[in-house]
């Protein structure tokens, strides 16, 4: 990426995620907002998925040990179809990031953080949406990676520092994860099976409240582009059905500056256009 592209574009934004589809599924509204509005999005994911789904319920499926790279492949339509600027897949193991050096991928992130020099982070909240282990571990070495890139005697190899404005991680509100549960049983139970449980996220303890409503249809399609997760998009889409209403905004709480909850924020760069 260019100085020149950088300087036609209003800002850059980044998102740090687990897995193929946490970019559409998750952060997909916010994402495509801005990516209209013309800063430039770049997102990295640290896995390729392989132990999701295989597709089904309609969807071709894919021999266990192609998932991966069909998941990376899907990625990157997702992200063609949100107007990303960039999309990038790691090969850290599905389900086993915690138990991963953790040196070594705060590295890989510092490096691609320094690559494409965001304005704005988003990562995963501190209970991982809904407890995933994975997302719990993305986000504490995002925010680590995020730290040390900004330091410019730390591995200077890695690239030129790059000094981050803003940071969010991204949450499920406590109204989405009561419908959700009440809703889809059967999420519930395997929610019941992880070790850390949600968050009560309520409206009082965000920092941000993003309104997609505008570009609900482009984010469908993008999600349409991940394939092998139709079991999914089925559950999504039976949610938003008798659920809409808590579905409208994608929320999260500040990493920095002032960490936590209020003020709410609607912009994630409204503080950077002043």
């Amino acid at each position: 990426m260019t100085a020149a592209y950088r300087e036609r574009v209003k800002g850059t934004l980044a998102t740090i995620l687990a897995h193929p589809d946490d970019e559409t599924f998750g952060t997909g509204g916010t994402l495509i907002r801005y990516a209209t509005e013309g800063i430039a999005v770049h997102s990295l994911c640290l896995t390729e998925g392989e132990k999701g789904w295989a597709g089904g319920e309609g969807a071709p499926v894919v021999p266990r040990e192609h998932v991966g790279t069909a998941r990376a492949l899907e990625l990157a339509e997702a992200g063609r179809r949100m107007g990303l600027a960039s999309v990038t897949c790691l090969k850290y193991p599905d389900g086993g990031v915690v138990g991963v050096n953790e040196g070594y991928v705060v590295r890989d992130i510092v490096r691609w953080l320094r690559r494409v020099r965001p304005d704005v982070v988003i990562t995963w909240g501190p209970d991982g949406g809904y407890g995933h282990p994975d997302h719990i571990a993305t986000g504490l070495r995002a925010l680590r990676a995020v730290e040390l890139a900004g330091i410019a005697r730390h591995e200077p190899e890695l690239g030129d520092h790059v000094h981050v404005k803003r940071c969010y991680r991204f949450v499920a509100g406590a109204e989405f994860v009561d419908r959700l549960t009440d809703l889809e049983p059967g999420f519930a139970e395997y929610m019941k099976t992880l070790e850390v449980k949600p968050q009560r996220w309520t409206r009082d303890r965000l920092g941000a409240a993003i309104d997609v409503t505008p570009v609900e249809k482009k984010k469908r399609e993008a999600m349409e582009a991940h394939r092998t997760q139709t079991p999914d998009l089925k559950m999504w889409n039976r949610v938003r059905e008798k659920a809409g209403e808590v579905m409208q905004e994608e929320l999260y709480i500040r990493a920095f500056p002032e960490p936590g909850g209020p003020p709410l924020e609607t912009d994630l760069f409204a503080a950077l256009r002043k």
